[in-house]
């Protein structure tokens, strides 16, 4: 039998607004971007699930041709 494994780490970010865009943005904690493997300058995608939450990808170059 498949197993799958999920961790979870709450915590609370701050929604923080660019001054010159008003584009609404988060910043990521360093080990949470260490831990994902994700550089300051991935491209991410916020994806909704069935039940309502939301998960972050990253794109990648194929992801990126498929447009």
């Amino acid at each position: 039998m498949a197993t799958k494994k999920e961790s979870h780490t709450t915590g609370i970010m701050e929604v923080q607004e660019d001054p010159d865009t008003k584009e609404l943005f988060l910043e990521l904690p360093k080990a949470m971007l260490d831990q994902m493997g994700w550089e300051p300058d991935d491209l991410l995608e916020w994806v909704e699930n069935p039940d309502g939450t939301w998960m972050i990808i990253k794109v990648t170059e194929e992801d990126e041709d498929d447009d």
